[in-house]
């Protein structure tokens, strides 16, 4: 199983972030052994939030091995062809380490800016995903749709093979994930008995489409911490666990009521990976035994100094990692 960091991208009052920290996690990341990095996507938030794309190309010019990655970007926002050139650039400027982790996006705010409804998404969606492959793997693209049209259109230089990851919950989304992409990103949210029927689902897919499940992920995003014990763990991070959760309850992607925030561990705690090394390790290895590929650890929450993130890296590198060599 392999392990990526979905990197803090937040900025929020009165704390001392950066968009340059990224710059140390990751080359610390890499120095314990982690396989990945990647970073998400948002719009028109008060806090601020950290861009991917250049994030990314900066990461790249820092890290010599670290794995790449979006988890995820909104393709319907974009003109196909720019980002079509956007990632190969930075698959280009990394030695070849880049994915493409793609998703609908759920949030009207962030769409209607760019001239987008919520009820053209899926087909937004699925046209920029459909052009981007091509434009990744053949020489001249031509292409009449509802959104865009190309004559000869191309990048170059083509990238070698840029991975897509789909992200989705719903049985049609993973379904769509295992017909047009190379990786299932999981829904943060999903119980340990919705990945099993999920797993299920995209395997099956897989098998429907003719495709090998060797080729194709299943990626896991959890929120972790390490330290000596869950109760110090939880101290460490619970502050700051209650500012994302505020954030999502404010965009309306969490089940929690808007003026009634608390983080409910006994709720949530199959959806955290939180303790001790020897209680993450236990906890992961359910993953790994359901047939997850890939987990990205969010290790960092709005507000979380820099210190503790990189002394939870650092440990689930050296004490972690090494279980699932």
């Amino acid at each position: 199983m392999k392990f990526g960091v979905f990197l803090n991208q937040y900025h929020t009052k009165d704390t001392d972030f950066e968009a340059t920290d990224l710059y140390e996690q990751a080359e610390l990341m890499e120095a314990v052994g982690f396989d990945s990095a990647t970073l998400g996507e948002r719009h028109v938030h008060e806090e601020g939030f950290v861009e991917p794309l250049t994030a990314l190309a900066a990461i790249a010019a820092r890290t010599d091995t670290l794995e790449l990655g979006t988890a995820a970007m909104l393709p319907a926002l974009y003109n196909p062809l720019h980002l079509a050139e956007y990632v190969a650039n930075i698959d280009q400027l990394s030695g070849g380490r880049m994915s493409f982790g793609a998703a609908l996006g759920y949030r009207e705010r962030e769409l209607e800016p760019f001239g987008v409804e919520m009820d053209e998404r899926v087909g937004r969606f699925l046209e920029s995903t459909t052009v981007l492959k091509k434009l990744w793997t053949e020489d001249s693209v031509d292409h009449d749709g509802d959104f865009w049209s190309f004559e000869d259109a191309f990048v170059s230089p083509r990238p070698a093979d840029i991975p897509v990851w789909i992200g989705g919950h719903a049985d049609i989304a993973i379904k769509r994930a295992a017909y047009r992409g190379d990786a299932w990103i999981a829904s943060a949210s999903s119980t340990t008995d919705d990945l099993t029927k999920q797993i299920g689902v995209y395997e099956d897919a897989l098998d429907e489409f003719g495709m090998d499940r060797a080729d194709n992920d299943v990626i896991l995003m959890r929120d972790c911490f390490v330290a000596d014990s869950t109760q110090e763990a939880r101290d460490t991070i619970e502050p700051y666990l209650l500012n994302l959760y505020e954030l999502y309850a404010r965009w309306g992607q969490t089940y929690m009521d808007e003026h009634e925030i608390e983080v409910d561990y006994e709720e949530l705690d199959e959806k955290f990976v939180i303790g001790s090394p020897e209680e993450c390790i236990e906890q992961l290895q359910v993953y790994e035994n359901l047939g997850v590929d890939h987990v990205l650890i969010r290790c960092q929450f709005p507000g979380q100094p820099q210190s503790s993130t990189l002394t939870c890296l650092e440990r689930f590198g050296e004490e972690v990692i090494p279980a699932f060599s």
